[in-house]
């Protein structure tokens, strides 16, 4: 019992020698509340995905709406990026985080109480969009705040421990709630009480520092102006293609002529805007660098194709294969085995002066490597040797942020970087709420194809379904043409699967090649602080 005592008390005076002003209670208790918002906060992102087959049946609208949600998701949350610096700029860390988390939990509240009002029901995804992205930098930055500078090391790595959540644990995590406990919005449930205890804990722990002059801070409202029009320009894009999703993008002419007469409206709106203000959200003048430029389109291409290859796994797993959502989400838990070791190792071999280029040529063949093994299954396979590919894609994640980030980073000064981070996370998480609804287009295309091929003047193959069909015994011809019809659903919907990913493993050999078009440099830190930061940063979600 004295040995346990003695433990507790060092362990506690542990704690006590990183803490800047706070008693060694109120110091765990912060880092334990930061880290249970910066889960929550990113999340509702993974963990929505395996839940979408039953948030269409509870909305009572198709898959395809339920899709609007999760893709406004990651738009206003890479929206928030560009936002969350010049907010804390003008609020300091304390208010912006406390006013995200507030924001979150009446997000995830107005999601629960919107279930059967489909237009508000996106919009309180869209708004938990926006507050998640308004919460990662100043939680990070009154973590960071309230740790000696001597022990902030020990800040950034527990806060980087959530990294690979929203890809690993956030699928498993949907699936339990939807499927184990039978209802999805317990989620919403879980995500409103957590973030209000969060900003409840973070108000009663810290105090608002001494405020600066009025002159030392700098406005917001020409940001909020920028970032409104830019808002407005992502948003319209993206429901350019939500739309299109629903109209397969050969109807509802209309509506589409219109919605991006309103993109180009606000896109244009914001560059002048934008170029003009004292204080933009979006500074070009970073895009100067060749490094910076390739290595931002290369890695919203690689978030494009790492996002649809997760969002119609997910789906499909369940619609067309079988699998629950518990299932396909559990499916998505190896990629936590291998990820955060390797991120790990390539952070060290990146800090002694490795090329990064070589680090993200390994991490797409990974990527292409399992992708190319998943379209090799004679589907429908067995839920256990589906496992396999999803450690190689793992390890291959676990390289793959950090090494992009250096590469698009590697000519950027120290003074821009925090900056080209707030940029890099802005567009890739668009680019990921984008690729939600491109994929699904692609596969409703891709589908038809498939399903027409099928059902083709095909005589063998005709022949061989009704043969299949016909052993279940005597049947009226409508139930025949009935049952060839799902079957051939069912087999094409099977082809397709295996023709995305056989797709996806050529795409990602592809950017492996195209990787190597950026210059050979090194990012040179003087300041460590700003490295650890600019690292923890740049591999969220």
């Amino acid at each position: 019992m004295k040995t346990a005592v003695l433990d507790a008390g060092r362990w506690t005076l542990g704690w006590a020698a990183c803490s800047r002003e706070l008693s060694p209670l109120h110091f765990i208790l912060l880092n334990l509340v930061l880290g249970v918002g910066h889960f929550v906060s990113i999340l509702s992102a993974g963990a929505y995905l395996p839940m979408l087959p039953y948030v269409a049946g509870s909305i009572g609208e198709g898959l395809a709406y339920a899709v609007w949600g999760q893709s406004n998701y990651f738009i206003a949350m890479g929206a928030a990026f560009l936002l969350a610096r010049p907010l804390m700029a003008r609020l300091g860390a304390r208010d912006a985080a406390i006013s995200a988390y507030v924001l979150f939990a009446f997000a995830s509240l107005l999601v629960l109480l919107s279930t059967r009002y489909y237009p508000i029901f996106t919009f309180a995804r869209t708004l938990q969009g926006l507050a998640a992205g308004l919460s990662l930098s100043p939680s990070l930055a009154l973590l960071l705040d309230q740790y000696k500078k001597s022990h902030q090391k020990v800040a950034v790595s527990l806060w980087s421990l959530a990294v690979f959540a929203p890809f690993s644990i956030g699928p498993a995590l949907g699936g339990f709630f939807a499927y184990k406990l039978g209802d999805w919005r317990w989620l919403f449930v879980v995500s409103f009480a957590a973030s209000l205890c969060v900003a409840v804990f973070l108000w009663a722990l810290t105090e608002r520092p001494e405020a600066q002059k009025m002159s030392e801070v700098p406005p917001l409202a020409g940001p909020w102006r920028s970032f409104l029009l830019f808002g407005g320009a992502a948003i319209a894009l993206q429901e350019f293609f939500d739309v299109g999703l629903i109209s397969d993008m050969t109807s509802n002419e209309y509506g589409l002529w219109w919605i991006g007469s309103l993109f180009v409206l606000f896109a244009t709106l914001f560059c002048i805007h934008n170029r003009h203000a004292t204080h933009p959200i979006l500074k070009t003048a970073i895009f100067r660098y060749p490094n910076f430029r390739l290595g931002f389109v290369i890695l919203c291409l690689a978030f494009i194709g790492l996002q649809s290859s997760i969002v119609q796994y997910l789906i499909r797993l369940q619609t067309v294969e079988g699998f629950t959502a518990w299932h396909a989400g559990l499916l998505f838990l190896p990629l936590f085995a291998f990820s955060k070791p390797l991120n790990l190792w390539a952070q060290h071999l990146l800090h002694r002066g490795y090329d990064p280029r070589l680090l993200a040529t390994v991490a797409f063949v990974g990527l292409a490597a399992s992708f190319w093994w998943m379209s090799l299954y004679a589907r429908p396979a067995t839920w256990e040797t589906l496992l396999w590919p999803q450690f190689l894609e793992g390890a291959a994640l676990g390289l793959l942020f950090i090494s992009l980030n250096h590469i698009a980073l590697s000519n950027v000064p120290d003074a821009e970087q925090l900056h080209g981070i707030d940029v890099l996370n802005a567009f890739r998480n668009m680019a990921a709420g984008l690729a939600i609804t491109i994929s699904d287009i692609t596969w409703d295309h891709y589908l038809a194809r498939h399903r027409n091929y099928l059902n083709g003047p095909d005589a063998a193959l005709s022949q061989n379904y009704f043969d299949a069909v016909l052993q279940s015994g005597d049947m009226p011809a409508a139930a025949i043409r009935h049952e060839m019809h799902a079957q051939a659903s069912l087999q094409s919907g099977l082809l397709n699967l295996n023709a995305m990913f056989h797709f996806l493993g050529m795409y990602f050999l592809a950017l492996a090649a195209m990787v190597w078009l950026v210059r050979s440099r090194h990012i040179l830190h003087k300041d460590k602080k700003l490295e650890q930061i600019v690292e923890s940063l740049g591999e969220e979600p």
